[in-house]
This record gives structure tokens, sequence and C-alpha cells, in this order.
């Protein structure tokens, strides 16, 4: 199955960076002592350094995980565009790009935060039914925001996220998506 493969693939990759982890760690602390990782973001959110920290434990290294959050990329992105996350009474649902290539848009659902989206999936909806709020960079000295009809700025997201991924060789973003006519 696709779901399968998927989850294949992101379980190997995280038996890597554990792997990774605890090399250089026993290379810096071959006595024990303490370790801090940066984690961009909220750890608890779409981020899987929580599931690779517990593989240490698993593995046997002696390891006390204490997480203290952070903003997360949609707080940033809503503050940067100065709009609330939700409409009135309405609900959200964060998801990933691949999420919303596979299943579209669920019923009941007045905005969608979508992040981890390489192949700019907001391309699969009905442009003209949606706003967007994009952001990349959020947070940083090169941020770019870009909003409006999904159906009027949609293509310029898509070449201005080419542009900044070439000019800069990464590109971290999120965008929130809207039902048009939907009291904020």
């Amino acid at each position: 199955s696709t779901i399968g493969t998927y989850l294949d693939g992101v379980n190997d990759w995280h038996a890597a960076i554990a792997t990774t982890w605890r090399r250089i760690i026993r290379q810096a602390l071959p006595d024990g002592g303490t370790v801090a990782l940066m984690i961009w973001g909220d750890p608890a959110l779409y981020d899987s350094s929580l599931r690779i920290a517990e593989r240490l434990l698993i593995a046997g290294m002696q390891v006390q995980i204490h997480m203290v959050p952070g903003l997360t990329s949609f707080q940033l992105l809503t503050a940067a565009h100065c709009i609330p996350l939700n409409t009135l009474g309405g609900a959200v649902m964060i998801t990933t790009g691949r999420n919303l290539r596979d299943e579209g848009w669920p019923e009941g659902c007045e905005t969608m935060v979508v992040m981890l989206d390489g192949g700019c999936a907001f391309q699969t909806l009905e442009a003209a039914d949606y706003n967007i709020w994009w952001g990349a960079y959020l947070g940083m000295d090169n941020q770019i925001l870009m909003s409006g009809a999904l159906a009027d700025c949609g293509n310029q997201i898509i070449a201005k996220r080419a542009q900044a991924r070439q000019e800069h060789g990464w590109i971290m973003d999120i965008y929130l998506l809207r039902k048009r006519n939907t009291e904020t």
C-alpha cells in the first residue's frame, strides 16, 4: 500500500537519524552528560524529534527527555499575515500536503493549515473556492509572504517557492487555506 510504503520509508529515516544521534552523543560525551537539541518549531506537531529521541531509550541509552514547546509555524504564519487561525465557530484541520492531495478537502472544514508540502497540493483544489495565506522562512530576515484568492496567486506562489528554493538551497514553508465567503 502507498501509506505502508510511506511509513516504512519514514521508519527507516528515523532509524538512521537515531543511529546518528547515538553516535554523535557518545562521541561528544563518552562519560555521560547533558545534551540539548534545538528543534525548529514545536516538536509536538508534525515533527519526529520526540519519536527519534524515544528510539534512543529503546536502544538502551539512559536518556531523560524534556521538551520546551516552541512556536509553531502556523502561529508564525497567522501572526505574519495578521489573521486568526479559525473562522467564528469554524473547524480547522492541520494536515500535510500528501493528505490534501490524496484525501481532498474534508466535509465541514472551513480552514486548513498545510505543512510539509513540497508539491503545492493546493493545485488539486477548485481554486475559485479558496483564499490562501502562504509563508516561507517565517520569522527570518528572508521571510516571504503572499496571500489572496487562490485562483489569483496560486501560480505566483509556485513560482516564488521555486525561486526561493533555488536561491537559498532549501525552503521551509506553510500555508493556510480558507473557504471563500466564510465569516472570520
